[in-house]
């Protein structure tokens, strides 16, 4: 992995027939995208679309700082406290036996999964179906907003690799992946949400047996990125209830009214 975060704005006029219809996708962070660079440009429409998105991105960040957000974490926390306990003997076990997980470090990879979450933003918008667009847009917006999670705390603490190679904890792989598994969860229910977090365990677990992680930066990066994906569709759960009187013959009854 690179140790640096690179940011793209990539914006090209598209008509989207989306959330919002003049949106655009911009700032890709990334710990192994620089590639990305190379690969052409995003979906979007419309002065201003920029502007908007990165204001969902700071919106995201500043939702993260949430009562929800400490529950998740602090229970990644502790989990991953219980698992460092193991993590030696584990490590010991891995570089003894050698076991094989192939693919996870592709599936956990952003040089794969942003890609994805751009290509699945314009494939919805190019078909007309704004459910579709938005999907590809939270799971854009989760990338962008766990990468920055996951790379501070990895400049912030520093700890090194069962290989010795430096910024283990979280694992990015962990967080990626964990984070895709929730927005499908989220936005398509759990046809789409059980193989995705089922990929996600996969993913983690390689990261261990690839002696890439520590058992607990792979748990505490799951935690991390399950609360990153709950953050950007925190917009489905944004319900408002209104309450109106009714008039209906022979008396009078109340409309309740709930919206997004």
């Amino acid at each position: 992995m690179s140790t640096g975060l690179a940011v793209l704005l990539a914006l090209v006029l598209h008509p989207q027939p989306a959330r919002a219809q003049s949106e655009r996708f911009a700032a890709l962070p990334t710990d192994d995208v620089s590639g990305l660079l190379s690969q052409g440009a995003a979906p979007a429409a419309g002065p201003g679309a920029a502007g908007k998105f990165l204001r969902d991105i700071g919106g995201d960040y500043k939702n993260s700082l949430s009562l929800e957000t400490l529950w998740w974490l602090g229970g990644g926390g502790a989990a991953a406290a219980g698992a460092h306990q193991a993590d030696q003997s584990i490590a010991n076990w891995v570089q003894s036996h050698s076991p094989s997980m192939p693919g996870g470090d592709l599936y956990g990879s952003q040089i794969v999964q942003i890609p994805v979450a751009l290509a699945w933003w314009w494939a919805g918008s190019a078909a007309g179906s704004a459910k579709q667009a938005d999907v590809g847009r939270d799971l854009l917006r989760a990338q962008l907003l766990v990468a920055g999670w996951t790379y501070g705390i990895k400049y912030a603490t520093g700890r090194t690799r069962p290989n010795g190679d430096p910024w283990s904890f979280p694992s990015g792989h962990a967080s990626t992946s964990f984070a895709i598994a929730m927005v499908l969860q989220e936005q398509l229910g759990w046809k789409a949400g059980l193989p995705a977090f089922a990929a996600a365990a996969y993913t983690g677990a390689s990261r261990v047996t690839g002696n890439w992680h520590w058992t607990s930066d792979v748990v505490f990066g799951a935690a991390l990125g399950m609360a990153s994906g709950r953050t950007v569709t925190l917009h489905m759960r944004d319900t408002k209830v209104s309450v109106a009187p009714l008039p209906v013959p022979g008396g009078a009854g109340v409309l309740l009214t709930a919206t997004r």
